[in-house]
């Protein structure tokens, strides 16, 4: 009896944790227009032209015409109730969409929304991207991302969603893609693979230009030794010429010091970096030094002062701006070579 009573409760909160979110689907009037055909109604409604035959009686032989109104299943967004705690930015995050999508598709004048407020989200199939222009830019010391929206008339959250960002944060050399006089999502272009992995005992191997754009300051991911196995919880911290690296708690500390029992500017491991971006799983061939420097905010949480150097291939020094034949050896063994 109890846990029949646990059950009904604990589905009862599901429920009501998911209540907030409604996939919509309604049936309007529509007036067909000059160069229409039933395959260009349903792309812009997110239907299907069996679903308007359907509605309409219409055959496959049957024309339609410029003022023939037709029932059309509007599939363009989904309806949201808001809840304590929310912001347009929270909900457009959750929904992979950006706040000025939300603002345009509700008619609202200002952010301003109060709890109990049904939002109509638009669905990633609405918002048309493929015209958007774009540009490739490389972040200079001193760009910030509101400064860098202004330059190209885009929005700070355009900036960051398009480019996958954990953080609003640029590093110096640092590649972003822009979208140019649009706040609209775009997916960031040029990424490539250098090489992939031997197996799945190995990891990818992608370029620093290519490895910061998907690991990107802030991003928090899963270092494994090649030789020992032995794995720790990591973040970006910062870092221009390779990444800045640091544990995230005392366990991940204390794992490390089993990898490296001597902090030591000469103790270089291939390693395995492995995290999630953009809803793709990533497992890349890295290489890293056992030896904490400089200074960060993280003493409290790893006991750690200072963060240690994470190679991508071709990352250079800080201070050199040098290969490091080490690192670049230790990534392809780390590659499975």
């Amino acid at each position: 009896m109890k846990l029949k009573r646990f059950t009904f409760i604990l589905t009862g909160l599901l429920l009501a944790c998911n209540s907030s979110i409604v996939k919509a689907s309604t049936i309007i009037d529509y007036s067909v227009k000059s160069g229409d055909s039933l395959w260009k109604i349903s792309q812009a409604y997110n239907t299907t032209v069996d679903k308007i035959t359907s509605l309409n009686n219409l055959t496959s032989t049957n024309y339609i015409y410029v003022g023939q109104t037709l029932k059309i299943e509007d599939n363009r967004y989904t309806s949201y109730t808001v809840i304590s705690g929310d912001t347009l930015w929270k909900i457009s995050v959750k929904f992979n969409t950006t706040v000025d999508n939300i603002l345009k598709f509700n008619n609202l004048a200002s952010t301003t929304i109060y709890i109990g407020q049904v939002l109509r989200i638009p669905l990633a199939s609405t918002i048309q991207t493929s015209q958007v222009q774009t540009v490739n830019y490389t972040v200079a010391a001193g760009d910030t991302v509101w400064g860098v929206a202004q330059k190209f008339n885009t929005s700070m959250d355009a900036i960051v969603k398009s480019n996958m960002l954990a953080e609003p944060v640029f590093m110096p050399g640092q590649t972003i893609t822009v979208p140019v006089n649009s706040t609209q999502i775009v997916k960031p272009v040029g990424i490539t693979m250098y090489k992939a992995r031997l197996n799945n005992n190995f990891g990818d191997i992608y370029t620093w230009e290519n490895g910061r754009r998907l690991f990107t300051v802030g991003e928090k991911g899963t270092l494994t030794d090649l030789y020992t196995g032995i794995s720790f919880q990591m973040k970006y911290y910062g870092g221009s010429n390779h990444s800045d690296i640091v544990p995230l708690t005392f366990s991940d500390s204390d794992k490390m010091k089993q990898i490296y029992p001597t902090w030591s500017w000469s103790a270089m491991r291939p390693m395995l970096l492995t995290f999630t971006q953009g809803g793709t799983y990533y497992k890349m061939a890295v290489s890293v030094t056992g030896m904490p420097h400089s200074t960060t905010d993280m003493y409290e949480q790893n006991g750690i002062n200072g963060h240690f150097d994470m190679y991508f291939y071709n990352s250079t020094s800080h201070v050199s701006n040098e290969l490091n034949p080490t690192h670049q050896q230790n990534i392809l063994k780390a590659n499975g070579q």
